[in-house]
């Protein structure tokens, strides 16, 4: 980052430093981000780099819900990250632009009580290990943990968990390959277009 990214980095961080938010070396959140939740339990590591009209949510319904964003990691624009437990973001993760990630649903089955007044559920950790890649318009629901590498495809619904290296997608999420080491880029390209009917 030069000097003026910097400068402009800081003046927009300004109402989330004040809302609680921490910051690590040379990270930035982009501007239009919600600044109505409690930024205070979000953390994000070392050159983070969070795009514009970020929604980073700490439930005011529990108490100690954290998110934390490991060194090197990017998040697209219109991400929703929000948290009454924890959202644990590893190392060099790359999510893309409209990614929900929540580790609680809203309390909706009980016909007696309207969905704004029924509050949410007990949450369960998200954990995102280093190195993974997120795709487009992707939800990543309560309990889920993925493993280090894994690849999730655009406009999926994660679930459940998946081990390190996974190529995942649909809705729900199911597990379409596991990647090998030595495989080019075009063989693990091939092999998800081949399972995916492209």
């Amino acid at each position: 980052m030069n000097v003026f990214s910097k400068t402009i980095g800081c003046l927009i961080s300004i109402p989330a430093r004040a809302r609680g938010m921490k910051f690590g070396k040379n990270s930035f959140i982009g501007p239009g981000y919600a600044i109505a939740p409690t930024l205070k339990g979000v953390l994000l590591g070392n050159n983070v780099i969070i795009g514009r009209n970020a929604w980073l949510d700490i439930s005011r319904n529990t108490k100690g819900g954290r998110i934390i964003i490991g060194d090197g990691t990017q998040i697209g624009r219109n991400a929703v990250l929000s948290a009454c437990k924890k959202i644990s973001i590893g190392k060099k993760c790359l999510l893309s632009y409209n990614v929900t990630l929540a580790d609680h649903d809203h309390a909706v089955f009980d016909p007696d009580i309207s969905p704004m007044d029924a509050g949410i559920t007990e949450g369960k950790e998200i954990t995102i290990e280093d190195e993974c890649f997120v795709g487009a318009h992707s939800f990543i629901l309560k309990g889920v943990q993925l493993g280090k590498h894994s690849v999730v495809g655009a406009n999926s619904v994660v679930t459940k968990s998946f081990p390190a290296h996974s190529v995942i997608a649909g809705s729900p999420a199911k597990l379409i390959r596991i990647l090998k080491q030595k495989e080019s880029y075009e063989e693990r390209a091939d092999g998800f277009r081949h399972h995916a009917g492209v």
